[in-house]
């Protein structure tokens, strides 16, 4: 999905409370997961430079928060 997409997809789980994990442009740019969170914290959320996202709900609020995107396989 291109970036639209994403943030589409993200905003919608935040309104459903669904907590996504994140894949952010910053956290390829690291060597280690705790390079990795700061990079991340220090974006606010609407700057986010989303290039993946990942959540677990139920089905029916995947649908609505996914609506017109392509899972990677």
């Amino acid at each position: 999905a291109d970036a639209a997409a994403l943030r589409r997809a993200y905003e919608r789980a935040m309104d459903r409370d669904v907590v996504p994990a994140i894949y952010t442009n910053e956290l390829f740019a690291t060597g280690h997961d705790e390079a990795n969170r700061a990079a991340v914290a220090a974006v606010g959320a609407e700057d986010l430079d989303l290039v993946g996202i990942a959540f677990r709900a139920e089905r029916k609020t995947v649908d609505k928060v996914v609506d017109r995107l392509r899972f990677h396989p």
